[in-house]
């Protein structure tokens, strides 16, 4: 058998009908005609093939398939409520939702700063914050995963498809572990620091890091050696500590490494990294504009 034509307006038509007993009653309650309300429940039992109600006396009653239908179309109608409520619900939570990439630098120092100036322009915000490299912050805002990231990058080429906002700069520090030589200067010579063992993080994952690196030490010794790459700051900090290398932080990141290694300041001074903020063009939401234009105002200070 085929399956019945029959729609959400059939439903609330019968179930009206059947609440108030009587056609004329239920077209006042549902602002409509009479005519118009009797074709609606003859083409609803029509398509059932029943019939729904007794039509006997004045009073219209259900039959007993009209009350399994009754029973039936509220739950019907009461899941497709549940269903549109829910929906708007999660939509307007979508709303006011942001999801931020950003480095595991950037949470030490300026994502805090920001957040604080954004809390107060959208205290009904949810954050949803996630620590990732440049570049899986880059597929994951391609993928509409992200609304905006916060990194250390150089690179402009690796961001030229999204808006991108400098709003900082963090130095360069070499980290040695206690007792080494290097660690009675008070600072660093890179063509010293660059005959050393290096700890690096991944090639791979954090490219522009380690071209920035390399971009510094080459010129003192084409041939320096990195010895270990860690996924991760804390790997390096561990490895340096354990007397296997050196490494160079960012200097935000003073704060995390504490006593563990000793930090000096590298001569020459490097170029100081840029921290960004950028998102994609066509995703510039109520929420994307008050994040950067918190990070904007931590620029300004």
């Amino acid at each position: 058998m085929p399956n019945p034509n029959i729609d959400l307006r059939h439903l609330r038509y019968f179930i009206a009908v059947a609440e108030h007993e009587s056609i004329s009653r239920a077209a006042r309650r549902l602002h409509v005609s009479q005519p118009p309300l009797s074709r609606q429940i003859r083409d609803l039992e029509t398509e059932l093939g029943v019939a729904l109600f007794r039509r006997d006396s004045p009073r219209l009653s259900l039959t007993d398939a009209g009350v399994v239908f009754q029973r039936e179309a509220r739950q019907v109608l009461e899941r497709f409520e549940n269903a549109v409520s829910l929906t708007r619900e999660t939509g307007r939570s979508a709303e006011l939702r942001l999801r931020v990439g950003h480095s595991a630098a950037c949470s030490l120092e300026a994502l805090p700063r920001i957040l604080s100036g954004f809390q107060k322009l959208h205290p009904e915000a949810k954050l949803e914050l996630r620590t990732m490299t440049t570049l899986a912050m880059i597929s994951a805002l391609r993928r509409g995963e992200l609304d905006v990231c916060l990194t250390v990058c150089g690179s402009s080429s690796d961001l030229d498809e999204f808006t991108v906002q400098e709003i900082d700069a963090y130095g360069l520090v070499v980290g040695v572990p206690q007792g080494h030589p290097l660690g009675r200067l008070e600072q660093i010579p890179l063509r010293d620091a660059a005959r050393e063992p290096v700890i690096s993080v991944s090639r791979t994952d954090f490219r522009w890091y380690n071209e920035y690196v390399a971009a510094l030490l080459a010129p003192h010794n084409p041939s320096f050696s990195i010895v270990e790459e860690h996924d991760r700051a804390d790997g390096v900090i561990a490895a340096v500590e354990a007397g296997r290398g050196i490494a160079f932080f960012f200097d935000v990141m003073a704060r995390m490494i504490g006593e563990r290694l000793i930090l000096r300041q590298l001569l020459p001074i490097p170029p100081r990294a840029p921290v960004v903020v950028f998102h994609r063009q066509d995703k510039l939401s109520l929420l994307v504009r008050g994040f950067v234009g918190a990070a904007k105002h931590l620029k300004r200070k």
